[in-house]
């Protein structure tokens, strides 16, 4: 039987075109969808659950004055709750549940609601804006307009985790007025734990006058308040926890033998730790008069294992004596001297 061969080349060429046309729908589609910002295919449920929790995060947080409950006896406090968590100290804070949020009963982004991000943890922030356990942020607030140029580029709030700490990372921003000025309001979201805080030891006296108490400063270098339960103060022989307060972003830290015979300062937190053994007041010695390991320790949460995060090994040749304090220059060195400074690192 004699073939049609044109029947078989109009039949070939049919086919071409239509895949030709199939392959030409499937471009247009694809591109389509990529300026939709989708993709053909299975995307990653991890970076859209990360993407997701970044464009409710910021919206949360920039939309609504918040909200805190405090607790009383342990017992939610409902009727004590309040929009104006921004008045509220850090220890304060740490015994609500809060909901940060930066917009004043105008709407309009609070400067004042700004400064108090400095009294919640970042576990708190992120609890806050109903983010898993297994995330952390990171939150900056640059001002990026204004008629004083000297403010432009300006950051009004920098601290959390660093993206370089997650495996996959997802972030959004807004860009908002506030008052007279513009700013950029940017969260990140991130796959890994929270990296502890910064926090070191900034000035300390082992060998008082007669009469007056050991004390130890501590800065938290942070933007971020820092719970200072899992915290400890150690020296040789002995470590004691420091106790349940939080520290605000940037605050100061006094550790002392005797709060009762001790100036605050511009300390945010003072705490007497003269029951402990590790620091001493009046006759009794707690740090070595001449040598001794300072450490300030931190234990994570429901693990055993000790950090030392700032160790402090002195000697008698750093010439420690009475009244003379050790304190952190600008080029980070100690310097012994007699003029004492405590609370105002």
């Amino acid at each position: 039987m004699r073939r049609d061969l044109r029947s078989d080349e109009q039949g070939l060429t049919a086919v071409i075109e239509f895949l030709s046309a199939f392959v030409l729908f499937l471009v247009i589609v694809s591109a389509f969808l990529s300026l939709s910002r989708l993709s053909l295919g299975p995307n990653d449920p991890m970076i859209d659950r990360l993407d997701e929790h970044a464009s409710d995060g910021i919206m949360r947080l920039t939309s609504s004055p918040g909200w805190m409950t405090p607790y009383l006896d342990e017992k939610r406090d409902e009727a004590n709750g309040t929009s104006n968590w921004h008045h509220a100290n850090a220890s304060q804070l740490l015994n609500s549940d809060v909901l940060p949020g930066l917009a004043n009963s105008n709407g309009q982004i609070d400067d004042e609601r700004i400064t108090a991000l400095s009294n919640i943890t970042e576990e708190q922030l992120k609890n806050g804006l109903g983010f898993p356990y297994y995330t952390s942020i990171n939150l900056s607030i640059t001002i990026i307009h204004s008629n004083d140029v000297e403010r432009n580029g300006i950051a009004l709030f920098v601290d959390g985790t660093p993206r370089s700490a997650a495996q996959n990372s997802a972030a959004s921003f807004r860009i908002l007025p506030m008052g007279d000025e513009i700013i950029e309001v940017r969260l990140e979201v991130h796959d890994a734990g929270i990296v502890p805080p910064t926090m070191r030891i900034t000035e300390f006296i082992p060998n008082p006058e007669i009469g007056e108490p050991e004390w130890v400063e501590i800065q938290n270098e942070g933007g971020f308040a820092v719970d200072l339960n899992g915290w400890g103060l150690a020296r040789n022989g002995f470590l004691t926890l420091i106790g349940q307060e939080s520290l605000r972003g940037g605050g100061v830290l006094l550790l002392t033998g005797d709060s009762n015979s001790m100036e605050i300062g511009n300390a945010s937190v003072m705490i007497d730790l003269g029951h402990t053994g590790v620091l001493g007041r009046g006759m009794m010695d707690g740090l070595n008069n001449n040598a001794d390991n300072l450490r300030l320790t931190y234990n994570e949460p429901g693990l055993s294992l000790t950090q030392n995060v700032h160790v402090i090994p002195y000697n008698s040749d750093w010439g420690f004596q009475s009244g003379l304090s050790a304190s952190l220059d600008e080029n980070e060195a100690w310097q012994v001297t007699d003029i004492l400074t405590p609370g105002d690192a």
